[in-house]
């Protein structure tokens, strides 16, 4: 009897343990912060309701949308473009994400902004799906990588208080 117990306490930590590896996101070594891991895994989940793959996370991807988002916290601007004049694609290669070698190379990016209730993930996310042009990218099945960057900064405008910048950028490489 006692050894029955035994078996059955080892198969229920095993068990705890399968379930947990196979529900613990993959984010390749990127340590993402808890807002990024939300959007990353609220991304996904609209992918999933209409059959396409998940996004892996690619650290140049998270990399050219941190530093996007800072930039844009920092300088207190909203926008593509950075005030620099680099596009997204161009900030994309910079942080590593480059076409050379590759015989195709897609990129997308969406990017918002929120204070307060109106700066969740979740609501960030929901706000894209509502727009055509945000929702394509977030669905569009020739795209397979992701980074997000979530940055939060004091005021923006006339809004008083913890602001965060949101990034997403997306990517695609074929050899």
């Amino acid at each position: 009897m006692k050894s029955r117990r035994i078996m059955f306490a080892l198969l229920v930590a095993l068990a705890v343990l399968v379930l947990a590896a196979s529900a613990a996101p993959a984010f390749a070594g990127t340590q993402l912060n808890p807002y990024e891991r939300q959007l990353v895994k609220c991304v996904n989940q609209e992918r999933a309701k209409k059959d396409l793959p998940k996004l892996k996370v690619h650290s140049a991807l998270v990399a050219s949308a941190r530093a996007h988002s800072a930039d844009m916290g920092t300088q207190k601007y909203f926008q593509h473009d950075s005030l620099d004049g680099s596009s997204f694609a161009d900030r994309i290669i910079a942080a590593g994400y480059d076409r050379e070698d590759y015989r195709s190379w897609k990129a997308g990016e969406n990017i918002a902004w929120g204070s307060g209730l109106f700066s969740s993930p979740v609501f960030i996310v929901s706000q894209w799906m509502g727009s055509p042009a945000h929702r394509a990218v977030i669905l569009s099945k020739s795209l397979k990588e992701i980074g997000v960057g979530a940055v939060s900064t004091e005021g923006y405008g006339s809004v008083e208080g913890t602001v965060w910048f949101f990034t997403m950028d997306l990517g695609a490489r074929a050899k």
